[in-house]
């Protein structure tokens, strides 16, 4: 990539907590999410957790290279 920042987006039962790096999101009622990762020169490291009220989980890690 050679922008400073990535968009993380998607969608979710509305409820649901996203949590993105630091970044927490709660899913609205049209059932998506979508924030921006900055990022550094490099391979940055992106979690996403999502959770809902039922204390289900699911996460991922992704991989991004910034190379500007």
């Amino acid at each position: 990539m050679d922008v400073p920042q990535v968009d993380v987006s998607g969608s979710a039962p509305a409820g649901t907590v996203i949590s993105v790096n630091d970044d927490v999101l709660i899913v609205g009622a049209d059932q998506q999410f979508k924030t921006s990762v900055p990022l550094e020169e490099g391979p940055n490291l992106i979690e996403i957790i999502a959770s809902d009220e039922n204390g289900n989980e699911a996460s991922a890690l992704l991989t991004v290279t910034y190379e500007p």
